[in-house]
């Protein structure tokens, strides 16, 4: 299992680096279906391989919301609506027995469903897209079961994602080759995420500042 995990992230880097967006859509997809791919892995990689060193902070951003962004929250929320399918047709029976190939668990629902609560239910949602708290699996089928309804669901997964995966594509290029040691780690580690990203990006703006 080790070794088809690791030739499939070999595969979603390769595509990356080869095919520009369209790599990003597949690689995402991927990563999104198959959850023991680090879910940072693909906005990073295409932070650090597509983005031109030395580019402006402007461009920077540019391409990371209109290219990683877009493309990769695209990707993300259409796999998402799988996992939210899953969950909406198959309900808590499809965890009992799959579960642990979906990277769901029973606990893992009864915290989601008390986070999420009763009110404000889509911004809860954003959050947990942008700065996921749970595997982002969880918060899919999650949704699904608790029957939230489809459209809402798929704009704030949207926006959630073009979030995440703006900033993720941001930290790739920031970190340059480093960005593979650090994909894994921020896996685990993904509820620091967009506060750690803004630190960063602050530096580096002072940093080019200080250097023009």
């Amino acid at each position: 299992m080790e070794g088809l995990i690791q030739g499939m992230t070999e595969t979603v880097r390769l595509w990356v680096r080869s095919l520009g967006a369209p790599g990003i859509f597949l690689g995402v997809m991927v990563e999104t279906l198959v959850t023991l791919i680090p879910s940072p892995l693909v906005p990073m990689v295409a932070g650090f391989s597509l983005i031109p060193r030395g580019s402006s902070l402007l461009d920077v951003l540019i391409y990371s919301i209109v290219v990683i962004g877009i493309t990769g929250g695209s990707a993300a929320t259409l796999g998402a609506l799988i996992h939210y399918w899953m969950g909406l047709y198959g309900g808590r029976a499809i965890v009992e027995r799959y579960g642990k190939y979906l990277g769901v668990s029973k606990e893992d629902l009864e915290k989601f469903s008390s986070i999420l609560g009763e009110k404000n239910r889509n911004f809860s949602l954003l959050l947990l897209r942008a700065v996921p708290v749970f595997p982002l699996s969880v918060v899919s089928i999650g949704a699904g079961i608790l029957g939230i309804e489809v459209l809402p669901y798929a704009v704030v997964t949207l926006l959630g994602s073009l979030i995440r995966y703006s900033l993720l594509g941001i930290l790739g290029f920031i970190l340059g080759e480093a960005y593979d040691e650090a994909s894994s780690w921020l896996d685990s580690f993904e509820n620091l995420l967009i506060v750690a990203a803004i630190i960063i990006l602050l530096i580096y703006l002072i940093h080019r500042r200080g250097r023009s």
